[in-house]
């Protein structure tokens, strides 16, 4: 019979119950692959996104102390990879919310630092051009985004739409963040600040800053135009040559919120014009000899230009910016939006290719209850083996009768755990938000990761890597107990007892 080695492989498996148990471990170890990838994939996939909206493509940085961005503007925006550009300045600053107690005059609570809210808080000072940032990164989107947020964590918000700070016409008000004129002047009020008596007569002078979301407590929401006094300290030049730390202080008015979605910006950085901070630092437009002070120049890159070119466009600008910066500065550095946060987004790649080793160990398990099933049934099929031997059954034949075996509880597993692991992923969240609404528990706390579902992102790719796998794996492991069972001496096989 040449049919006889499927024949055998299919009765073995069928009287053998125990071959479930790897059917079961190879759907089990493919189910597990293919969704908690699926959602690893999913949660990286928001992460990188998230990082992505918060960056420029492009950052020149590592520039000199006292750094003039007209000085680099010219030669940035010659190259032909260039679509925008914006001054940045990094500087890092105190803020203070401003109270009114019940007795009367109006003064600045003292409290402890807290690095998480606007209340005698420290922050990563980001000086903007808001015309030029908004043509590199997404300034607006971020202050649209900002009320969707608010309005999922808390449950009113006062602020209204913070975009039409872009949406002054006036380009010198609309340069510093400035508010209308009336909501500065009821701003005043509500501080007990003096006003004009008639809105009319009032004109507004205090620069806008916007404000991380996440900086928000439940239990305190800032109001528009709210009176913000901002502290920072720089290193400036005396009379006598040296150099002094002084303190300066600004007050700004609260503009709105804004929403990247990386964590981390949202909660560490305010935004402020530029030109205010510069003034801070000891260089105001007004004063001589005053310069258009940056520490990072941000850069949209032309949309056409492909990502396999933008090593050589790096390289470029670092070399263009190091020959307009004076003779013996220190080298300065140009990043993609990925260096930008080559910390953080190394840590994520680490942790999900630690997920996928673990999973690959699950996958070995299940490999090993084939391994051990196939080992079992050659041990008790000893005398079948010889048998098959003596009636002319080659040694090739008789090894299939085992391989094909491995083969076949492989292929059920792959198949049932790519079914399952498929479902799985499509039901994951509908299942999540039944079983929270019915016992108020969560398989994925969407609180702890602040996103409205689990974020899954089933690959084809990853399924076919997964399926082919866990049958090569099976084949392997397969292949010990067939070839022990293909060289076995009939003689011996006969006489086993």
């Amino acid at each position: 019979m040449p049919a006889f080695s499927p024949f055998l492989a299919l009765r073995y498996l069928v009287k053998r119950r125990i071959n479930l148990l790897g059917v079961f471990g190879v759907s089990f170890a493919v189910w597990a692959m293919i969704v908690v990838n699926s959602v690893f994939t999913g949660f990286v996939s928001e992460i990188r996104s998230d990082v992505r909206n918060s960056a420029p493509d492009m950052l020149v940085t590592d520039l000199p102390h006292d750094t003039s961005y007209e000085a680099l503007r010219a030669v940035i925006a010659a190259d032909k990879g260039v679509l925008h550009l914006a001054p940045r300045l990094r500087h890092n600053g105190m803020f203070q919310a401003l109270r009114v107690p019940s007795g009367g005059d109006s003064l600045v609570y003292s409290q402890e630092v807290d690095f998480d809210h606007t209340e005698n808080g420290f922050a990563l000072l980001l000086g903007v051009d808001p015309v030029l940032e908004e043509q590199v990164t997404g300034l607006r989107g971020w202050l649209q985004e900002a009320p969707r947020e608010l309005a999922a964590h808390i449950v009113a918000n006062p602020v209204s739409e913070a975009s039409r700070v872009l949406d002054e016409k006036d380009p010198t008000r609309r340069a510093l963040l400035m508010l209308p004129d009336e909501v500065e002047w009821k701003a005043r009020g509500r501080a007990g600040l003096p006003r004009d008596k008639n809105v009319a007569d009032f004109r507004s002078t205090w620069p806008g800053v916007l404000l991380g979301w996440r900086r928000i407590r439940s239990t305190r929401v800032l109001f528009e135009g709210e009176p913000i006094d901002l502290l920072c300290a720089a290193f400036l030049p005396d009379d006598a040559g040296g150099v002094q730390l002084r303190p300066h202080s600004v007050r700004l008015a609260f503009a709105g919120w804004f929403a990247t979605g990386y964590r981390m910006f949202d909660m560490t950085t305010a935004i402020l014009p530029i030109e205010t901070l510069r003034t801070l630092l000891g260089h105001d437009i007004a004063r001589p000899r005053s310069i258009d002070l940056v520490t990072d120049v941000a850069i949209a890159v032309q949309p056409e230009l492909p990502a396999a070119e933008w090593p050589a466009m790096k390289r470029r600008l670092q070399a263009a910016v190091q020959a307009a910066l004076p003779a013996g500065s220190a080298p300065c550095s140009v990043v993609d939006w990925e260096e930008q946060n080559t910390v953080f987004l190394s840590a994520v790649a680490h942790e999900q290719a630690m997920m996928q080793f673990v999973l690959f160990v699950v996958m070995l398990v299940a490999a090993f209850v084939i391994y051990a099933t196939l080992h079992m049934m050659v041990v008790q099929k000893v005398k079948d083996i010889g048998i098959m031997t003596a009636i002319g059954g080659t040694p090739r034949g008789i090894g299939a009768v085992f391989l094909l075996g491995g083969f076949v509880v492989a292929a059920l597993g792959a198949a049932f755990g790519t079914a399952l692991g498929a479902l799985s992923v499509h039901w994951l969240n509908p299942f999540n938000q039944w079983l929270y609404e019915t016992t108020s528990l969560e398989l994925f706390p969407r609180a702890l990761f602040d996103l409205p579902e689990i974020p899954c992102r089933l690959e084809a790719a990853w399924i076919v890597k997964v399926t082919l796998g866990a049958m090569g794996l099976a084949l392997v492991v397969a292949f010990v107990p067939s070839r022990k069972a293909a060289r076995m001496n009939p003689v011996n096989a006969l006489s086993y007892e």
